[in-house]
């Protein structure tokens, strides 16, 4: 079958094409359609429209289960009920319709002959293991498995519903074990299975390759279903069934296409109507899919677009089940799958109420997507909230810049990762795409770093005089400084940074503030400026409310020895006055968690004062 069979099939059933655009093979493989602005029709409506397709050449799942009633085994409706995915007997359908004992009598032979097999799309699920390693590390790479293992639990749950006596391929048991063993295939395992042996398995409709296909082939080219629900007499159409429309199915995607889609009914008979209203005469005659990344572009459709302002990154966040009814009660809005835009291999499903949300969705982590110019609010205060401690009920400033922080670590650490990616120089399609695609999440976490860095700024200016670093400690406190010249040959903040001493000044600062009181009156007013009340209250309140440990006394009895009897002789009008025992440094610590934050790749720590802001 060639493009010229099968446009005459279709303008043979009532499709209407412009004599403005020409169908033809573009490159290897790939067609498409050139408009060429000449247009010479005098029909009547039909001139609006570009392209008008009869619903009747739509292949939809209402199809598929007649197809499937009508071998008399049963009521294949309630068996799309069961499935978890509404358009598993839609899969299926394709699958059996292209085998060599259905394909010739099929009414849509025309256009099953030219759908693209699986090693024609490209996609990474059938890529080599060498190219599969080249984006590990990634999220697209990270992904591949899980998405695998969640399909293959759908097509294993349709499989498992089809009746027993209905006819199926002699290898349906032999596929049926695959769901055994995939689990210990190897990438190399898999690409034989559906590549290597994919001209074998065309005939075999109930295996997993063919499911895989048919998957692809649906969210390379599908429609949604709920267009037709107006115009469909008694439909039951849910809003995530997909549909195929074959002739429309052939135009390319450009993000900047302006398109018009309609449904019309007109003598009897109703049509999918495609309008450009951006096309240029001698060039290509788009359609547009939609915001798509260049993850989803290239899981589903095998190429990725550079510079694509609808390109994603994914980030997926682990959380106790437990803890998202207080993440939602604090104003967390939870994502749902209608928000990704990833969603390549799972189709959308109906959205619940919050009252009946099921949790159980975000067992794998909380999903939530980032790009160059979008920092979801909900991500950032949802990180905002893992940092909180027991102290902290809601929000406070420490927890805006921890959660800030803490965010900014888990995208630069991501961005290493592809830092240390390196792709051959060999020119071909699918490194090509893996190069764009690296590329592109890169400057999407570039930015969104510069994003958060900008976030944090403006915080610190703001509220600056809540805040205590220890450069400031030590150019404040000069009896402090002093005693670690004294005591340690510390001379600058410089050195206490590359002697990597930092956490340890931290500790004998906070037990400094807590024996404040012991230090001579008349230097009251001077060390009020520097040895703040509210770190000493906060020590006094963490004293009361902590049990220390023997455990506790034996881990810090080597950093205390090391420092406290060697400070305390030297320097006595500092560590000399007070209490200053192991106790006290273990609840030095303590507090140093709860009212400090560490900053950016230095690991600064900085102490925030609480307050009600």
């Amino acid at each position: 079958m060639t493009v010229s069979d099968l446009l005459k099939w279709a303008q043979e059933k009532g499709t209407f094409i412009s004599s403005a655009v020409e169908f033809k093979e573009l490159s290897q493989g790939n067609i498409g359609a050139i408009y060429t602005g000449e247009s010479s029709d005098e029909t009547k409506s039909s001139d609006k429209f570009d392209l008008q397709l009869p619903i009747d050449l739509a292949i939809t799942l209402n199809k598929a289960i007649e197809s499937f009633n009508d071998t008399g085994h049963g009521d294949f409706r309630d068996i799309s009920k069961k499935t978890t995915n509404i358009n598993s007997l839609l899969k299926l359908y394709l699958a059996r319709e292209r085998t060599s004992s259905k394909l010739n009598s099929s009414y849509f032979k025309p256009y099953l002959s030219l759908l693209p097999k699986l090693s024609d799309i490209n996609s990474p699920y059938c890529w080599t293991s060498q190219e599969k390693a080249l984006i590990k590390g990634t999220n697209l790479g990270n992904s591949l498995r899980d998405n695998v293992t969640q399909l293959v639990e759908e097509w294993w749950q349709v499989i498992n519903l089809l009746p027993q006596d209905l006819p199926k391929p002699e290898e349906h048991f032999i596929n049926m074990k695959f769901y055994y063993e995939y689990k210990f295939y190897t990438d190399d395992d898999m690409y034989n299975y559906f590549i290597v042996d994919e001209a074998k398995n065309i005939d075999n409709w109930t295996s997993f390759p063919c499911y895989l296909w048919a998957s692809l082939i649906l969210k390379s080219r599908s429609f949604p279903s709920h267009l037709l629900k107006d115009h469909i007499k008694d439909s039951d159409i849910k809003e995530d069934e997909a549909m195929l429309l074959p002739i429309i199915d052939l135009l390319n995607h450009n993000m900047s296409a302006k398109v018009d889609w309609s449904v019309t009914s007109s003598n009897s008979c109703t049509y999918f109507n495609f309008k450009s209203n951006s096309a240029v005469p001698g060039e290509q005659l788009y359609n547009n899919y939609g915001m798509k990344g260049n993850e989803e572009l290239l899981l589903a459709y095998g190429f990725c677009i550079e510079d694509n302002s609808a390109d994603s990154a994914a980030l997926k966040i682990k959380v106790p089940l437990e803890m998202l009814p207080e993440l939602e009660s604090q104003g967390i809005k939870l994502p749902t799958v209608n928000d990704y835009t990833t969603s390549v291999i799972r189709n959308t499903t109906e959205t619940k109420s919050d009252a009946s949300i099921d949790y159980s969705q975000y067992e794998n982590g909380l999903l939530f997507f980032i790009t160059k110019d979008h920092l979801p609010e909900n991500l950032v205060k949802l990180f905002q909230f893992l940092v909180k401690n027991k102290w902290e009920n809601k929000l406070t400033l420490r927890t805006q810049l921890a959660g800030l922080n803490q965010l900014r670590q888990a995208i630069e650490t991501k961005n290493d990762i592809l830092k240390t990616l390196s792709i051959p120089d060999d020119d071909n399609t699918n490194l090509n795409n893996i190069r764009i695609y690296i590329l592109s999440q890169k400057k999407i976490f570039a930015a969104t770093i510069k994003k958060i860095k900008h976030l944090e700024k403006d915080l610190l200016a703001e509220f600056k005089s809540h805040l205590i670093t220890l450069k400031n400690v030590y150019k404040k406190d000069l009896k402090f400084q002093q005693s670690l010249l004294i005591s340690l040959g510390i001379s600058s903040y410089d050195s206490i940074i590359e002697s990597q001493f930092q956490d340890q000044c931290w500790l004998l600062y906070l037990m400094r503030c807590y024996n404040k009181n012991e230090y001579i009156k008349t230097d009251k007013d001077e060390e009020e400026n520097y040895l703040p009340e509210w770190i000493k209250s906060l020590f006094i309140k963490l004293a009361t409310e902590t049990e220390v440990t023997a455990a506790e006394i034996v881990n810090y009895k080597e950093i205390y020895q090391s420092l406290i009897p060697r400070l305390s002789e030297i320097v006595p009008e500092i560590y000399g006055r007070g209490k200053w025992g192991v106790d006290e440094m273990i609840i030095s610590a303590k507090l140093l968690d709860l009212i400090g934050f560490v900053r950016g790749k230095e690991q600064e720590c900085i102490l925030v004062e609480p307050f009600d802001q």
